[in-house]
């Protein structure tokens, strides 16, 4: 399993496996948890995936670049249309990441080394485009773990950032990062006066207690500032991702585990089913002919009605139910008989090793005849189809339960090798 979105359709899967095999409650629970899971803002894999907005001028690249150490954004060929989005991802980047970026539209990318667990998505001037931009990003916010909205000195009172994007995204407040850049512009006590100016802008916005940090991505002849700081913030959003993402995991294994339990398939849960019909089988049609007496057609019945009850008392609440009506003593009684004036018993068989053994566990390939068949559509078919649906069921649960494992194993090495 490669990465945490494909677990959640290892869970949908086994949740639209469970139907009829687990009580409908506890199918409804844990469709609702697993509805709870998928609903979590932000991006669920392991890659902290930030988008860096704001107005023409603010210095989103500057920043970008900053962050990566080098000049990464100035490429013209890498985004050739300066009102479509650009990403930059790490090298090789997990299968959700591009999957998002498919989903939102961003063609343009460049992966580089800078960025092992972090991707950052660089978004048009908002102050210069066309309103579709806004709904672009209300869009982005949801999907992704955080947006680093930029200003600068000149501009950071903008009405048309402040009233038409940032009050208007406020319930998303909790996704945001704001920075002052170009703060090289400003002597120190004009920073601390225009800094409270936006911090009280920010709160009129709806942003009560905004994270701001003051840079200079990228001064004319001097090394960046605040940029260390604010990489330590990111280091943090990481951390925290980090936590929250192995509870998902753990979580979701949660929601499979409760879903195996509940159907018993999640540990030793196999009816072993094929070997005990095979057994049965010969034994009932070694046992009843035309020449069979009753007390050997009662042995036949009891040996049928033994496998069945077995079974479904196996099977649990839901498909036990089942079985014992698909064999309620009526049918198996109707099938003896059948079977008594169907023809002489079957011989009894020998040892042997043809595949149905191997496969089995049977002694001897069992001979196709009239009888053997009527045994199986009457009865072995019907509960091999109900059985199906719980095998079925025990693999995907399995399936699920060991991709959480190596999902939080892969992120905890991920972690230890950062």
């Amino acid at each position: 399993m490669r990465d945490v979105p494909e677990l959640l359709d290892a869970i949908d899967l086994v949740l639209a496996r469970a139907d009829g095999v687990v009580p409908p409650e506890l199918l409804g629970e844990a469709e609702r948890y697993a509805n709870d899971i998928r609903q979590r803002r932000g991006f669920l894999g392991e890659t902290l995936v930030l988008a860096i907005a704001g107005g023409t001028g603010t210095g989103k690249s500057s920043l970008v670049n900053a962050l990566a150490g080098e000049v990464i954004t100035s490429v013209s060929v890498l985004r050739p249309h300066t009102d479509e989005p650009f990403a930059v991802v790490p090298h090789n980047p997990e299968p959700a990441v591009t999957v998002l970026l498919d989903t939102l539209g961003i063609a343009y990318r460049h992966e580089h080394s800078a960025f092992t667990r972090t991707a950052i998505i660089d978004l048009p001037d908002i102050d210069s485009i066309a309103e579709w931009h806004r709904e672009r990003v209300e869009d982005l916010i949801p999907r992704v773990d955080g947006v680093i909205w930029l200003f600068d000195p000149d501009k950071y009172r903008d009405p048309i950032v402040h009233d038409d994007f940032l009050a208007q995204l406020a319930q998303h407040q909790s996704q945001f990062i704001f920075a002052l850049n170009k703060i090289d512009r400003l002597r120190p006590d004009a920073l601390q006066t225009v800094r409270q100016d936006l911090v009280e802008t920010l709160a009129a916005d709806g942003y009560p207690r905004p994270a701001l940090f003051a840079m200079a991505a990228d001064p004319p002849s001097a090394s960046p500032r605040g940029i260390d700081l604010f990489r330590e913030h990111v280091t943090e959003r990481i951390d925290t991702k980090t936590v929250m993402l192995r509870k998902v995991i753990r979580d979701a294994a949660g929601i499979v585990r409760s879903i195996g339990e509940a159907a018993g398939v999640w540990s030793d849960g196999s009816l072993d089913f094929e070997k005990s019909w095979s057994q049965v089988r010969q034994e009932v049609l070694a046992g009843v002919g035309s020449e069979s007496t009753q007390a050997d057609r009662e042995d036949a019945l009891c040996r049928l009605e033994d496998l069945t009850a077995a079974i479904s008392v196996k099977a649990g609440p839901l498909l036990g139910p089942e079985i014992r009506r698909a064999a309620d003593r009526d049918t198996i009684e109707a099938l003896v008989a059948d079977l008594a004036v169907a023809g002489p018993a079957d011989p009894v068989p020998g040892p042997g090793s043809g595949i149905w053994g191997r496969l089995t566990g049977a002694e001897e390939d069992p001979t196709p005849s009239p009888r053997g068949y009527l045994l199986d559509e009457v009865l072995g078919d019907p509960l091999r189809r109900l059985l199906w649906k719980r095998a079925l069921l025990g693999a995907t649960v399995a399936h699920a339960a060991v991709g959480a494992v190596q999902l939080e194993e892969r992120i905890n090495r991920n972690v230890e090798e950062d």
